[in-house]
């Protein structure tokens, strides 16, 4: 793999960003002080109807036939940002910090009704972060998507029967790449949350965004999703005849 920088941006502390990220292209997202959380979303920029499913990209992955199917509460190196029709938008290719696949795949971002609820001060919450990030792309507030919140720290404790925000576990320099796996529309926050809960260690900070191009990279069709998902099963030995569709 060769990669050429493109773009890179600094995000300020509780700042936005919206951009394109071409089909074989990697995005790296990069927690310059540390314990920060970045609210991100993507959408499919040939049809903004389709657009990341949390639920989707935490439960949907192949199993090995005959073996017990686990849905699990986070992705990490290897997985996929699956999407609304239920195919890739995006592998996760590389991830920096010690402990791999810390991400939350369950909660909604915070928003004003968070903020004003919580800490009593009214200011913006992620949701309006990238809801003001993404206007120029014609996308619009109600139309963001539930997120994956890298670097959130939000393990399910079993005595207590639920999940908890914990401290994020990067340090200064860690970062997370994506690649594009479709021509997407991406928009996140640096999440603004330093007041009620232990999210960004009580102190929001800056974050990296820089775009690669591979240059060995080859160009391949987006299959819609049903073709996708036959060709993926042939990789693994597993022919399914298509009826009903």
């Amino acid at each position: 793999m060769t990669l050429n920088k493109i773009a890179e941006q600094l995000v300020d502390a509780k700042g936005g960003y919206a951009g394109i990220v071409k089909q074989g292209q990697i995005i790296r997202l990069t927690d310059v002080e540390g314990k920060q959380v970045i609210d991100f979303v993507v959408f499919n920029n040939d049809d903004r109807r389709e657009k990341l499913s949390a639920s989707y990209s935490r439960s949907r992955y192949f199993v090995e036939p005959g073996s017990e199917y686990l849905p699990r509460n986070t992705v990490g190196e290897g997985d996929w940002l699956m999407s609304t029709s239920c195919r890739p938008l995006m592998t996760i290719i590389k991830e920096s910090a010690d402990r791999k696949g810390v991400h939350d795949l369950h909660h909604r971002m915070c928003n004003r009704f968070m903020m004003n609820n919580m800490s009593g001060v009214d200011e913006d919450g992620c949701h309006e972060i990238i809801g003001k990030a993404i206007a120029p792309f014609d996308v619009t507030y109600a139309e963001i998507p539930d997120p994956i919140n890298v670097f959130m720290n939000y393990p399910y404790d079993l005595e207590r029967d639920g999940f908890f925000i914990n401290e994020p576990i990067t340090k200064a320099g860690d970062y997370i790449e994506f690649r594009a796996e479709m021509d997407v529309l991406v928009a996140l926050a640096n999440c603004p949350e330093d007041s009620s809960t232990a999210c960004n260690g009580g102190h929001c900070t800056p974050i990296k965004v820089e775009i690669f191009e591979d240059t060995d990279a080859e160009q391949f069709p987006v299959l819609d999703h049903y073709e996708w998902l036959h060709q993926e099963l042939g990789k693994r030995g597993r022919q399914v005849v298509k009826t009903g569709l």
